[in-house]
C-alpha cells in the first residue's frame, strides 16, 4: 500500500466513524466518500486494483513499526458533532430569550415607579 492509498484509507476510516456517530448525514457521507475514492482513480477513470485492501499476508508490511493514529481523534477534528452543535444553539437561544425577558421586566418596572 503506497502513501496515497494509506492516507485515503485513514480518511475513509475517519469518515465512517463520523457517519456512524451521527456527525455526518447520509448524503454528505456518500459525497465525501465518493470524492476520496475518486482520488484513487487513474487517468482512464478505472480504480486501481485492490487499492484499499490490506497488504497480502506474504509481503512484509512497511508500516508495521509505526503506531496507528487514533481514528476517533481524526473524526472529531474533521466532523463536528451535530447533536452538540444543536444543543449549543438551543442553549444560546434560551439564554438570549431570558436576557430579553429580563430587559423587558426591568424597563417595565422602571416605567411604573
Amino acid at each position: 500500500m503506497n502513501d496515497q492509498e494509506r492516507r485515503v484509507n485513514q480518511a475513509l476510516q475517519a469518515l465512517d466513524e463520523a457517519h456512524r456517530l451521527g456527525r455526518l448525514g447520509r448524503e454528505d457521507y456518500r459525497g465525501r466518500r465518493r470524492a476520496l475514492l475518486q482520488g484513487l482513480n487513474d487517468s482512464s477513470g478505472v480504480t486501481a486494483r485492490n487499492a484499499i485492501t490490506p497488504a497480502a499476508a506474504g509481503r512484509p508490511r512497511t508500516d508495521a513499526r509505526r503506531p496507528a493514529m487514533p481514528v476517533g481523534d481524526i473524526a472529531g477534528a474533521l466532523f463536528p458533532d451535530r447533536r452538540r452543535r444543536m444543543l449549543q444553539t438551543w442553549l444560546l437561544a434560551v439564554a438570549g430569550l431570558a436576557l430579553v425577558l429580563l430587559l423587558v421586566y426591568g424597563a417595565m418596572s422602571m416605567g411604573g415607579a
